[in-house]
């Protein structure tokens, strides 16, 4: 059988066809259109070793969050942190609080920690006070939290147990829910 140019036009034809049906399909389509839920499903950035700084107003650092790994789901609008650190210096206090994972939401507005929650927080001349929990809402542009989970607090031998807190570092208050049980160590004045 011989092969001549007449037997190649209907490809040709069919081939252009299909690629004009490609290109009017892609041109049509809205730019702005949101991708499909399933395109949001995963992760859009991973990022190893996060460092984030958040300034005040003057340009002081307010605080800093720091993860071994950071994962950002687009479709929920939340990132996933593993082993979050998180700083806060001010007027020689420091406070760092550590957990297993952590969890930001609104903008980073909120961050839910959450495994082996702990804190140390130390003030000029004062002894170091410390919070041990299994959770811990934060609220860091605000320097609030709160945990509903029973919590340790520990400062000079004192020691305080509750079934839940809420706190401002802004102002140095602590108010401690429920089932609140403190020892107390009497310091008595040497002569």
């Amino acid at each position: 059988m011989r092969v001549n140019a007449q037997h190649f036009y209907p490809i040709a034809a069919l081939a252009a066809l299909a690629a004009g049906s490609l290109w009017l399909d892609r041109v049509s389509q809205d730019p702005n259109a949101a991708p499909t839920p399933q395109a949001l499903r995963g992760p859009d950035v991973i990022i190893e070793q996060m460092a984030l700084t958040r300034f005040d107003l003057s340009g002081a650092v307010q605080y800093t969050i720091d993860a071994q790994r950071m994962t950002h789901f687009p479709a929920q609008s939340q990132s996933e942190l593993t082993a979050p650190v998180v700083h806060y210096l001010r007027d020689g206090m420091q406070l760092r609080l550590t957990a297993d994972h952590g969890l930001t939401r609104d903008d980073g507005e909120r961050v839910d920690l959450k495994g082996q929650v702990r804190a140390a927080r130390t003030l000029p001349g004062k002894p170091v006070a410390t919070y041990a929990s299994d959770t811990l809402v934060l609220w860091p542009n605000t320097e609030q939290a709160k945990s509903v989970d029973p919590v340790v607090l520990t400062q000079d031998g004192a020691v305080v147990n509750s079934n839940g807190m809420t706190a401002s570092n802004l102002f140095g208050e602590i108010t401690l829910t429920g089932g609140v049980v403190a020892n107390l160590p009497i310091k008595r004045k040497q002569p």
